[in-house]
């Protein structure tokens, strides 16, 4: 037997020689059972033709030997040779270093390589590919399409490394001694540049047998693809697929592949919590170093011009920050009359609020004026015959006021009317801390829309996705959704003292906990209005809920559950920087997708939507150095793709930026869009904003602290 053991002498590889086979089995120290274990000739795939298959070949002239610190392998796989080496690193996370070499005088074409890691636990295992797949998405339409295991005739997800945020696939199992055991499979990712300058990277997925042995395979390939159990099929758009002949390599003599791969594996913290796992693993393996373009000063610059373009008035007094602009050359490009959308992707009054801000800071009162116009012309216009319930958006050309519709019947959207409550009780909170006064009838709206949220829970505890016009819930499907009611809730306790609404969101956050978070059996979903899936969205504002918890109560719990849920959030952030084809528009700008967020199981492009200064802020107050890094890293990133001058990006207003910037097969990888909503501008601008405002405070706070210490 050879064997090569982690420096803490917690990780022990075992390669045991039998006859015909070589066995490797991963290993805890004090612990009987391997978390993995296989012959070797069931761990190399090798086939030729379309299309590929996961295919084990007979081996030949393998030999091991035993190195300082490592174990290397050598032998033959039909035409090709191969090597495999195998070392611990400083994070204690197995090294494989793989090569395959044609070494004949003939031409191999149409080759599938890749090592594979057939898993046999004898319990359901739960698998977390970031970005893809989350305990295969059980709150997915089912008539969307979204990535899965289990599916069509191959059963199985395999997809390009650059549509990982974190190149790698976790996999959770109740252990003998009913504790809960993962094992991470990491690709560190690499590409072959063809003559036509295309880049070709590696392929990374899983695979779900229908019967008991094995029950699943991780597969580490050369780039072929398998989409729900379609081999060279991918996802190129919202509920789109199409064939894909990439993939495929061709060995002419003498030609090599390389790839490494890296292994970890433990005890998780408990169950459906192995996924936190593959995000402290994947910031040690991969150091991620996003762009920064931009200054603070540039970004709120750049951000406020694109914001004044927006404000748009009426005869009939309507104020406010219209969602598409008609400025820029191309006109307006969602070929809709000019309105007005609060909350989801219009987010007009978190635009009054970043005008406010800026006001105040600059002593423009024209700004605080506009706040003032914006919130005004919402609470008298929006209202219905419903107390709490508003409409969600305004139509300048004929002044009419609008519902969202769900299969053509009008609803009001928890998520959207939870975030605009939100907002006005932000510009309450803006306007008394610089001593403006507030309108009584500001906090009697506010309370109005929290009275109703609070008396509209359905029997699962938590808020409906939606509303009819007439109160009641479209359906009581259980969902991350309505998140942003709660924190309405919270904000008001906060400005009014009154502690039946801290009670109810309290009540409330316990539910979402408990069928959301307690296990992951129901990850986070269904908060983007579009999609009906596992998404970004709905975890970012489960954290929030529990960062504003936290701040009023200081419960421990609360910042558990904050914790749980910026590292599920960090699974959809790049950790890593692809490289894209030569002419396109990412790899003449360098485009560093480092820091970026990723939307949801069926979005798969990046955007801006993150809560990037509560995450700083977050990690500054629990001592976090991860989530005080990436939330700074994140802001940073998304100065790239901003229009900084007259036709850059595709634009003429200077601060416009897409909304969807494409890092993989998703809508032509290599560029970014010019579908421009207003959030785009809000949520970047008042992140920035808090962090202008922030920072030369905490940079004083520590200066003081280290004169005391003196």
């Amino acid at each position: 037997m050879y064997a090569v053991v982690s420096r803490n002498q917690q990780k022990r590889v075992e390669l045991t020689i039998q006859p015909e086979q070589i066995r490797l089995s991963l290993k805890q120290a004090g612990e009987a059972s391997p978390y993995f274990t296989a012959n070797l000739q069931d761990m190399l795939s090798y086939s030729t033709g379309r299309p590929w298959r996961l295919e084990r070949r007979r081996l030949e002239e393998v030999r091991v030997t035993s190195q300082e610190d490592s174990l290397l392998l050598t032998g033959k796989l039909a035409e090709l040779t191969f090597r495999l080496q195998l070392s611990f690193d400083e994070h204690h996370v197995l090294r494989v270093k793989a090569a395959w070499d044609n070494r004949t005088a003939r031409l191999v074409t149409d080759a599938a390589v890749g090592i594979v890691f057939p898993l046999q636990h004898g319990s359901k295992e739960t698998v977390t590919i970031p970005h893809m797949i989350y305990n295969n998405n059980p709150s997915s339409d089912p008539d969307r399409i979204v990535p899965r295991l289990g599916a069509g005739p191959g059963r199985g997800f395999i997809c390009e490394e650059h549509r990982l945020p974190i190149p790698g696939v976790n996999v959770e199992w109740t252990g003998d001694g009913q504790e809960t055991r993962y094992l991470s499979l990491f690709a560190v990712p690499s590409f072959v540049e063809l003559a036509d300058g295309t880049v070709q990277y590696g392929s990374l997925g899983a695979v779900e047998s229908d019967d008991v042995d094995p029950e699943l395979v991780l597969a580490a390939m050369s780039g072929v693809l398998m989409f729900n159990g379609e081999h060279d099929v991918y996802c190129i758009a919202k509920n789109i697929t199409e064939r894909c002949d990439k993939g495929y390599l061709d060995f002419p003599p003498g030609f090599s592949l390389s790839k490494e791969l890296a292994l970890d594996w433990g005890h998780a913290e408990g169950r459906g919590r192995g996924f936190r796992e593959i995000v402290r693993t994947g910031h040690k393996l991969f150091e991620p170093e996003g762009a920064k373009p931009l200054s603070l000063e540039e970004l709120i610059r750049l951000k406020s011009a694109a914001m004044d373009d927006r404000w748009r008035t009426n005869a009939q007094g309507a104020a406010g920050y219209i969602k598409f602009s008609d400025s820029n050359v191309f006109g307006n490009v969602s070929k809709h009359p000019l309105h007005y959308m609060y909350g989801w992707t219009g987010q007009c009054l978190r635009l009054a609020w970043c005008d406010a801000e800026l006001g105040f800071r600059l002593q423009q009162e024209q700004r605080i004026k506009r706040c003032e116009q914006a919130i005004e012309f919402y609470l008298q216009g929006s209202r219905t015959a419903v107390p709490g319930i508003r409409y969600s958006s305004y139509r300048l050309e004929d002044g009419s006021w609008e519902h969202f519709r769900r299969g053509g019947l009008p609803v009001i959207s928890s998520r959207a009317l939870g975030e605009t409550m939100s907002d006005v009780a932000d510009i309450v909170m803006l306007f008394q801390a610089n001593g403006k006064a507030v309108p009584s009838h500001w906090i009697e709206a506010l309370c109005e829309a929290v009275e109703f949220f609070a008396g509209s829970v359905l029997p699962s505890g938590i808020i409906t996705v939606a509303w009819q016009p007439d109160g009641g819930p479209v359906d009581e499907l259980i969902t991350a959704a309505g998140l942003p009611c709660l924190i309405a809730l919270a904000k008001s306790y906060r400005i009014t003292g009154n502690e039946r609404y801290l009670h109810a969101a309290e009540a409330m956050m316990r539910c979402y906990y408990e069928l959301h978070a307690e296990t992951f059996a129901r990850p986070f979903a269904r908060s983007t209005l579009d999609a009906k899936c596992e998404d970004k969205e709905a975890g970012m504002y489960f954290f929030l809920a529990a960062y504003e918890l936290l701040n009023l109560t200081r419960k421990p719990c609360y910042r558990e559950w904050a914790e749980l849920a910026a590292d599920w959030l960090l699974t959809f952030v790049y950790v890593w920087n692809p490289v894209y084809d030569q002419g396109s528009a990412f790899r003449t700008a360098n485009f560093k997708a480092a820091g970026w967020p990723g939307v949801s199981v069926q979005n798969h492009h990046l955007d801006v939507f993150f809560p990037s200064f509560a995450f700083w802020q977050f990690g500054r107050l629990t001592g976090s150095a991860l989530y005080e890094r990436m939330g700074r890293m994140a802001l940073d990133a998304m100065g790239q793709g901003i229009c900084t001058q007259p036709g850059e990006w595709g634009f003429t207003v200077t601060g416009e930026q897409g909304e969807g910037f494409f890092q993989t097969n998703w809508n032509h990888r290599g560029h970014g869009n010019k579908w421009n909503p207003s959030w785009v501008i809000a949520l970047v601008l008042s992140n920035a904003l808090q962090f202008q405002q922030a920072i030369p405070f905490e940079n004083n706070r520590m200066n003081e602290e280290r004169r005391i210490s003196t």
